[in-house]
């Protein structure tokens, strides 16, 4: 009101009740978000020793992994905001993986230009290299798609994007189970092996070549370790059929090499009618149980990149075997990794269905909403 006079503006005091709001940086260590990481951490690391414990060679691992590694990393760039000290190595290795990320395609196709020089071509050493290249092709082609605006062509590019995912989890997948049996399979899951098996590879001019020449040293290495823990006990199984291009079984030659380089013929026993890893398994299984071994403990030993895929057909098959990997040229590794890829792709048939049968769902009813909106009857 006029005439009445005004008060001075008076600030109030905090009273010493009152506290200031911390920020972000400064929640202690037991507010929810860390108790969230440490909560995932658990959950995952738990369900992946029991999924180990059960069979170490399920697919089902990998996916466990994966879910950790994404637990571990997201528990990391927690702390790396609420410890200083953490930001640098976190950010340098965070934008390590992207590059390497994003340097993926480039990488492939180099290797596949070495594998072919080195190996020749044929058609089994151009998936690295084609790998590659989709990389690089189907971003564009996708990209392309869309820019033209038309419904059918979006369809296509939204198809090309479910199979692209199906693949590319499948792949991650792959790659957290091979990395699962890299840390707990082979000779740790089968410390003291009754048998140990190598797996056959194509002979070169009637020899043993360099890939199978270093299964068969893994798998004297295997043998000798335990020949010297219990001498005349381990036995080593050589498993390999006559390829019609071959003068002799793999398995005849592959005992030949190992006799030559000091392991007793008496120790040696042929498995020489398999020509599929399937058959390696299950013609060895008779083979021992011919013999009156009903349940030895087993170590099969093939090259690196076979590993994971001879393992979960060994779990398919119902054997509790453990399988090594054998040392394998680096430059090999990955074509032929991508390979074993491709195959248990086929093993696995019934999500890729489930997929497929999703897909084409939604493509159908994609397809009638275009067409109903063409004709007037919708909208």
């Amino acid at each position: 009101m006029p005439g009445r006079p005004r008060l001075p503006h008076i600030q109030d005091k905090p009273s010493p009740l009152h506290h200031e709001r911390k920020p972000p940086h400064e929640h202690p260590w037991f507010l929810p978000a860390p108790l969230v990481d440490v909560a995932a951490l658990a959950l995952w690391w738990g369900l992946l020793r029991l999924s180990r414990r059960r069979d170490n060679r399920r697919l089902r691992n990998g996916l466990l992994f994966l879910l950790l590694v994404g637990a571990t990393a997201r528990a990391l760039l927690h702390l790396a905001s609420l410890i200083p000290a953490l930001k640098l190595p976190v950010g340098l290795s965070s934008a390590a993986f992207f590059l390497l990320i994003a340097l993926m395609p480039f990488l492939l196709m180099f290797n596949g230009v070495v594998l072919i020089r080195r190996e020749g071509r044929r058609l089994s050493n151009l998936l690295c290299l084609a790998a590659g290249l989709g990389l690089i092709a189907t971003p564009m082609a996708a990209v392309a798609l869309v820019a033209t605006g038309s419904p059918w062509t979006l369809l296509v590019a939204a198809l090309m994007f479910c199979a692209c995912a199906y693949l590319g989890v499948f792949l991650l997948i792959f790659l957290g189970q091979t990395a699962v049996q890299r840390i707990w399979g082979g000779r740790r899951a089968m410390p003291h092996p009754d048998v140990v098996v190598v797996h056959g590879a194509g002979l070169i001019n009637g020899k043993v070549g360099p890939l199978l020449g270093s299964r068969i040293a893994g798998g004297i290495e295997a043998w000798r370790d335990e020949e010297g823990l219990r001498p005349g006990v381990p036995l080593l199984v050589m498993s390999g059929g006559q390829g019609a291009d071959e003068p002799v079984s793999e398995a005849r030659a592959m005992a030949d090499y190992a006799i030559a380089r000091g392991v007793p013929p008496e120790r040696i026993l042929l498995e020489d009618r398999s020509t599929t890893t399937r058959t390696n398994i299950s013609y060895t299984r008779d083979l021992l149980a011919k013999r009156g071994m009903t349940d030895p403990q087993v170590l099969l030993v093939t090259s690196s990149f076979h590993a994971v895929r001879t393992a979960i057909l060994a779990s398919d098959m119902g054997v509790p075997w453990a399988v090594a990997p054998a040392r394998t040229a680096w430059f090999y590794i990955v074509n032929a990794w991508l390979r074993e890829y491709v195959a248990v792709l086929t093993y696995r048939r019934r999500p890729a269905l489930a997929c497929a049968a999703v897909a084409g769902v939604f493509a159908v009813l994609y397809a009638l909403l275009v067409l109903g909106a063409q004709t007037g009857h919708i909208g």
